[in-house]
């Protein structure tokens, strides 16, 4: 199983340090490229408050869909420049159980996300990860927390 945390990263195109998740205590930005090189755009985590309100409120509701037998994709990393989701957007396959939740596969989102079955360009060499379904809500609440993101069912 896998740990779920967050981390303070600042990448090459970011001004400044900004919140982002990390696997097995690796910021994602670093984790991603290290499995896969292809994966490698100089991308920000999307979880902080996006251009567009409407893109902010999109990937949070996904990354909180875990209901058990639930599968959706999550924006995941964002171009830096344009902080949309219409640009260069990495995205997760998410599956979730009662106990697990699973990022399946990686890839490139080829389309719109919000399109029926959008397009998705795979990275076959990163291998999907499991938390703790306790641990992921944990730091799923404690990043809005600490960016003071408040979501229509608050």
């Amino acid at each position: 199983m896998n740990h779920l945390s967050l981390v303070k990263h600042k990448s090459k195109y970011s001004a400044d340090y900004y919140l982002t998740f990390a696997i097995d205590g690796e910021p994602l930005e670093v984790w991603l490229p290290k499995h896969d090189p292809q994966s490698e755009h100089d991308l920000i985590v999307s979880l902080p408050e996006l251009y567009d309100e409407k893109d902010t409120q999109l990937v949070w509701d996904r990354i909180y869909s875990t209901a058990p037998g639930w599968r959706t994709l999550v924006p995941l990393l964002v171009c830096p420049d344009d902080v949309d989701l219409t640009c260069t957007v990495i995205v997760v396959e998410q599956f979730s159980n009662e106990r697990q939740i699973q990022w399946c596969r990686f890839g490139l989102l080829i389309d719109a996300i919000e399109i029926d079955s959008p397009s998705v360009e795979w990275y076959g060499a990163i291998p999907g990860v499991i938390f703790d379904r306790q641990n992921f809500h944990e730091v799923l609440d404690e990043f809005r927390e600490k960016e003071n993101i408040v979501m229509y069912w608050d």
